[in-house]
């Protein structure tokens, strides 16, 4: 049977379209998942105007705007890809003509605040000549958190007191695939929300219902719930294909406009995959896009996405360059998991205990974690940059700069009738095998 030739993304923002071939048997290639992106929206700011006086659930911006004294957006942080350059000067523009005044929050969660360089590249100069206040979320001034009251899962909600004080709250977020149901429903928890918010609601990252693409887990819908408690008035959903162009857009009630978007996004990014349901995939093949940006801590979340279709013991290879960002390392904060490898059974029962007894903080464990569960269960080989080896090798993964080296130890492992799946786009990818 002929071969295939694999282009398996091994991008980053700055150097995009570059791919890396693997040369796969046809007999082994058993199925791939390879995404009909749309192209991008035409006009993104008519389009939002649009949405914005048509939303899904809700009231007009317009009526929201009417009378309104504070209003506050709320944005992701510098690892999440909706345009806010385009989107926030139109926004802003809106907040000042209804005569109300405006302040930004950026929804860092617990990642260190944006520097000033940062913030400005994030906005553009429009938004930094309006001389709007831009704050950051930082967990370690919990006098900036104002109490809104407990979900029904009994977490206590604080946030921000520049989104507790507005009459209007708009959010600015990504839907994607996430480690915990989709992207965007976090717009409170954890973006803008104090330590302890934080920390408790993360605890339900490690039931096993918070998985990629189960918007009905009971972390996503604690995220709802603190969205309700917090007084969201609009929520704004974009999603961002793997070439950074946003390909959609809606506006609306914060949760009904965002499980709308998960409709969108489902019908590009989620596969039936129940070829892989009885006979798993003894090795699984897939890469990173330019948006998941500069480090594994991001772009690993694509090992996670195809946990479906791989057999127990089978092997996962993820090519991802991991540059760094800034002075981080490619593999920056995974060294908070050293302690706990090789990723055992015995050593699985140590990480709980100190997410528990909290010597591990949730904030980086709800990712981290999930990569360590993917380890549990198969074998995980990252092609990376050279540069990352040595602090990658130390922390216990194994690593190659070559793929065709890696999948050829894999091959050694399966045999040379190994199945073989492809998830070129792992992190935007859900795969379904029911």
């Amino acid at each position: 049977m002929a071969t295939t030739m694999l282009k398996i993304p091994y991008e980053t923002a700055e150097e995009r379209g570059v791919f890396l071939d693997l040369e796969v048997d046809g007999k082994n290639l058993a199925g791939s998942f390879i995404p009909d992106e749309p192209p991008a929206v035409k006009d993104l700011v008519g389009a939002l105007a649009k949405a914005a006086e048509n939303p899904v659930g809700g009231k007009q911006l317009s009526q929201l705007l009417a009378g309104a004294r504070k209003v506050t957006i709320v944005t992701e942080n510098q690892f999440r890809q909706a345009p806010v350059n385009e989107i926030v000067p139109w926004l802003l523009a809106k907040i000042k003509q209804a005569g109300a005044t405006p302040a930004i929050v950026i929804g860092c969660g617990k990642v260190p605040p944006l520097s000033p360089e940062e913030i400005a590249e994030k906005f553009g100069p429009e938004v930094m000549k309006s001389g709007v206040e831009i704050f950051c979320n930082d967990v370690s001034k919990p006098e900036n958190y104002v109490y809104k009251g407990i979900t029904s899962s009994g977490v206590a909600v604080r946030v921000h007191r520049k989104v507790a004080e507005a009459d209007v709250i708009i959010t600015v977020a990504t839907t994607q695939a996430t480690l915990w149901g989709y992207g965007g429903s976090g717009m409170i928890i954890p973006a803008v929300a104090g330590n302890d918010t934080i920390e408790y609601n993360h605890i339900m990252a490690l039931a096993p219902d918070c998985v990629p693409g189960n918007n009905e887990c009971r972390m996503q819908s604690d995220k709802y719930e603190a969205a309700r408690l917090a007084g969201i008035s609009m929520g704004i959903n974009l999603i961002v294909n793997n070439q950074f162009e946003a390909v959609y857009v809606n506006a609306g009630d914060f949760v009904a406009a965002h499980r709308e978007a998960i409709k969108v996004y489902d019908k590009v990014y989620r596969f039936d995959a129940s070829q892989f349901k009885d006979r798993k995939a003894d090795i699984v093949i897939t890469g990173s896009s330019a948006p998941t940006d500069h480090l594994f801590f991001h772009t690993g979340w694509a090992i996670v996405n195809c946990l479906p279709i791989v057999k127990p013991g089978g092997t996962i290879i993820f090519t991802s360059p991991c540059p760094g960002y800034h002075d981080w390392p490619g593999f920056a904060l995974w060294d908070i998991m050293k302690p706990y490898m090789p990723a055992t059974p015995a050593n699985h029962e140590r990480v709980l205990a100190s997410f528990y007894d909290k010597s591990s903080e949730l904030w980086a464990g709800c990712i981290w974690y999930k990569v360590y569960e993917a380890m549990l269960h198969a074998d995980v080989k990252i092609v990376t940059l050279p540069a990352n080896h040595a602090f990658a090798r130390d922390i216990g993964f194994e690593v190659y700069g070559d793929v065709g080296q890696a999948y050829q130890r894999a091959l050694a492992k399966h045999g040379a009738d190994a199945r073989v799946a492809f998830v070129p786009y792992g992190r935007y990818t859900v795969l379904d095998v029911k």
